[in-house]
């Protein structure tokens, strides 16, 4: 194994050193075959054939000859051509001959043959099957007929090689066994049903992974790479846009790995022991294979267990705390009876292979991924396992009837384990325990591979899957246009909410899901595990297209300092920042209307006509010429579409155009419910005023050195504030500080900084930056506001970390402040300083930073809402 670990980054040289040799030696030359698809060959070139003209090019210094021997190499290649077309409908003819024969043993359970009912070694039968019968047949031709063709490309330790111990074996041991240990592989790929493409995942990541930079590019480049080479060089991925192509893995990113490649992730085979449907997991082309955790790769003396009569404990589960499930099984179960034992840590002095097999039942629940290695474990034990997971399909379940040995769960009885187990009677209990002994040999490794062992189960998954693609080409064209790109759009979204609202079930205090640079946990989040689970949906879904029509400076572009930061950082950020941007509009779940009311009203306003109709008259021409332009205002009447606005006008700007107004998302400072704000549609976006580097302004002194109860200091406008002004502006009372005009030298920023709490009025209109400001100073928000939407107040719990106080209670401002205790205090201002990081502006948007929230908080509403095609629509 050593020579592997020397060569760790030779691979992505490889790939480019291969990539430029086929630049330099070949050329691509494009046939049609007699179905009319495309196919590809490649065609040496020497030195002499530069500059490159394709052999079929005629030359005006040819002579007779050379002509007759150009016609002469047409025809022999139009003859190879034809006799690919005879060898690839041959292996469907096949193909078709054991679809009939499988359906006919589907339709007729007592139709046999001499082959079936006479197999010297096993003979599918009993309640652990589907259909036994067809089962037997499909494996049997399985075994007469599938080829597979293994491509010879790259090299080990990424290639051909995977380790054959751990969590990750199973990978290991078919790469293994495909290369080496099977009459399923051939080498002429004419005669192949599928192609196996042998890069191992596991590999990838321990080898060119880097921990700390946590960049998966690497991931992308040799997949991306290693599919590209292998449809120049061989015609049969562009034949079928990979759909008779499978890969393997079993490793937590095996399904990333595929994403790179549109046609690998939606068309190919995907053989996953993460086979988990709310991640885009297709039972009908991808086979879920069994996770086998093989500690030290022996695979000798793994069965066996005691007998039913001997099995003291009902239940047993052991393993960490993470995922979702878990943290609820243990939360219920922990070290809590004696029947049910359920341990995060398995005490010294018991054996987990012991454990499992004195036990009745084997509880196994998903962990951060819906594959366990408990499942295997249990059966391997003889102990029925109990199934607690979401959108897992189970290995082999086209062939095994999982509900005749196993027990499932849901999530939400968790805490009635108990009471489901014992309501098993003894009788059922024991020919579930015979069936799991049955089952035993579907998940065995051997080395050699035997019939109907693990390894050949997975194969015959495969072999189903390839059986379900009807001749090659017309059946890609039902893959690729089968669904209309908004639809698979919209069916991305309906897995995200499925995804958000099981994970809103789990009120743990800290999110269950894996961040390598923030878990969101605490009080302030309404529910951080839900929080969680959408932002990540977000980071993997979401997808922004600007308009590029409209020129500065009245669109794409706005005020980066003053009171009205906020729409120029924003609009910085959506043009710029392509972590959500597309280009390509039909993958688009939301469309930017990039025109700035702050640059309208500048530019556009005449003072004193208050109707603004030069401004009105921009925003309906805007939307004239892209809904003219475009299908997608009209799609949805612009419901999948948002604007952003911090200036006071943003709403009034709106009501121009009636579906801006009652459809659009409207990103708005003013979010003012009592003039039309709809928290269901809209999005409040936070204000900021930015006249430095942020720097200066975030900080504070310690609670304990706060001498100032409450502060606030700003001009006297809108009726609350006067309010405020009546009642504490030039009080003798030290402790709440309220001025219109600050004494000079005192800095505005050091008193928020050394107040405990800061005093956050409506002016004119609801949206102020005090709010963020009273944040970026530790200082806890006092919020005296008439229908005002805090902003993220879909995710953030505004009651942990602030106090709101209605107007009329104003004169009461000092009481309310004092009574809240110095221990409620200090816990608030904690939250303060974590909420910070949601609320912080940085030059590059970093990870649940302002510009991600405000992004979140669009993506939410866009989750509220449907669209269809315009054909779909009644």
């Amino acid at each position: 194994m050593k020579q592997y670990f020397n060569r760790k980054n030779d691979n992505t040289i490889l790939f480019s050193l291969v990539s430029a040799s086929l630049a330099i030696v070949c050329f691509v030359a494009v046939f049609k075959d007699s179905k009319g698809f495309s196919s590809f060959s490649l065609s040496a070139a020497g030195p002499a054939s530069s500059p490159w003209r394709p052999w079929t090019t005629r030359n005006l210094e040819t002579t007779p000859g050379e002509i007759r021997k150009q016609k002469q190499l047409i025809n022999l290649e139009n003859k190879k051509q034809k006799q690919k077309d005879e060898k690839l409908e041959k292996v469907e003819a096949g193909l078709e001959r054991a679809r009939a024969l499988i359906r006919e043993a589907v339709l007729n359970p007592n139709y046999s043959s001499s082959s079936s009912s006479e197999d010297k070694d096993y003979v599918p039968h009993g309640d652990i099957y589907r259909n036994a019968h067809a089962f037997h047949w499909s494996y049997l031709l399985m075994e007469k007929l599938f080829k597979i063709f293994v491509y010879e490309e790259g090299e080990p330790p990424l290639f051909h090689y995977a380790l054959c111990k751990n969590i990750y074996s199973m990978e290991g041991f078919f790469l293994s066994f495909i290369e080496t240990k099977t009459k399923f592989r051939i080498r002429n790929p004419e005669e192949a049903h599928v192609y196996f493409l042998p890069f191992s995942v596991v590999m990838i990541i321990e080898h060119l992974f880097d921990p700390i930079i946590r960049d998966k590019a690497v991931l992308q480049h040799t997949v991306s790479d290693y599919v590209r080479i292998i449809s120049h060089k061989y015609r049969y991925w562009n034949r079928s846009l990979g759909t008779d192509h499978f890969m393997l893995s079993c490793h937590d990113w095996g399904p990333l790995a595929t994403w790179y490649v549109p046609e690998l992730y939606n068309n190919s085979i995907r053989a996953l022991c993460n086979a988990n449907t709310s991640e885009h997991f297709n039972p009908k082309k991808d086979a879920p294979i069994p996770e086998i955790n093989l500690v030290t790769g022996e695979i000798k003396s793994l069965t066996g267990g005691l007998p039913p009569s001997r099995r003291t404990i009902l239940a047993f589960f052991a393993g960490r705390l993470h995922g979702e499930i878990r943290p609820v099984l243990l939360q219920h179960w922990k070290e809590k009876d004696k029947d049910v034992q359920v341990y995060e840590n398995l005490p010294q002095e018991l054996s987990y292979q012991e454990m499992l097999k004195k036990s009745k039942f084997c509880i196994c629940p998903s962990g951060y991924e819906v594959a366990s290695p408990r499942i295997v474990e249990a059966i391997y034990a003889e102990c029925v396992p109990v199934l607690i997971s979401q959108h897992y399909v189970l290995p082999f379940s086209d062939v095994l009837d999982w509900d005749s040995f196993s027990i499932q769960v849901p999530v939400s009885e968790i805490p009635n384990l108990k009471k489901i187990l014992m309501g098993i009677p003894e009788d059922q209990y024991v020919r579930m325990y015979e069936r799991v002994k049955m089952v035993q040999r579907h998940f065995v490794v051997n080395n050699p591979p035997l019939r109907y062992d693990v390894f050949h189960m997975i194969l015959h998954s495969i072999w189903l899957r390839r059986l379900n693609e009807l001749k090659q080409a017309p059946q890609v064209d039902k893959v690729v246009r089968r669904y209309s790109k908004l639809e698979k759009l919209e069916a991305g979204l309906a897995r995200a909410r499925s995804s958000i609202r099981e994970a809103a079930l789990i009120r743990n205090s800290t999110s269950t899901h894996r961040d390598s640079d923030y878990v969101p946990r605490g009080s302030i989040y309404t529910n951080a595990n839900a929080f969680h689970r959408s932002y990540l949906e977000m980071e993997k879904l979401f997808k922004i297209y600007v308009y590029e029509e409209g020129e500065l400076p009245l669109f794409h572009d706005g005020p980066c300092k003053n009171i009205y930061s906020s729409e120029g950082s924003l609009f910085r950020d959506l043009e710029f920042y392509n972590i959500y941007r597309t280009k390509d509009s039909d993958e688009a779940l939301v469309f930017f209307l990039p025109f700035s009311v702050v640059k309208l009203v500048e530019y556009l306003y005449v003072p004193g006509d208050y109707r603004i109709p030069g401004i009105g008259r921009a925003v309906v021409d805007y939307i004239n010429t892209v809904s003219t332009k475009y299908p997608f205002w009209n799609r949805s009447l612009g419901a999948d579409h948002f604007m952003l606005a911090c200036h006071d006008w943003g709403p009034r700007t709106s009501k121009f155009v009636p579906n801006l107004f009652n459809k659009s998302i409207r990103v708005l400072c003013n979010a003012n419910t009592s003039e039309g704000f709809n928290p269901g549609k809209d999005v409040t976006l936070p204000g900021l005023y930015l006249t430095e580097k942020l720097g200066g302004l975030l900080g504070g002194l310690s609670p304990s050195h706060r001498s100032i109860l409450a502060f606030f200091a700003g001009g006297e406008h809108g009726h609350i504030r006067s309010v405020l002004f009546q009642h504490w502006k030039n009080s003798t009372d030290r402790d709440i500080q309220v001025h219109k005009y600050l004494p000079a030298g005192v800095s505005y920023n050091s008193m928020m900084q050394k107040s405990k709490f800061c005093l956050c009025p409506s002016g004119y209109e609801v949206g102020s930056p005090r709010i963020v400001e009273a944040i970026y100073a530790g200082c806890v928000p006092v919020i005296i506001k008439d229908g005002y939407v805090p902003p993220f107040s879909d995710v953030l719990n505004w009651k942990t970390f602030s106090v709101k106080v209605e107007v009329k209670e104003i004169p009461n401002l000092k009481n309310i402040l004092m009574n809240i205790s110095q221990r409620q205090y200090l816990r608030m201002q904690r939250r303060v300083k974590q909420v910070q990081r949601h609320f912080l502006v940085n030059e590059t948007p970093k990870r649940f930073d302002i510009f991600h929230m405000t992004v979140h908080s669009i993506w939410l509403r866009r989750l509220n809402v449907q669209i269809k095609d315009f054909d779909d629509q009644s």
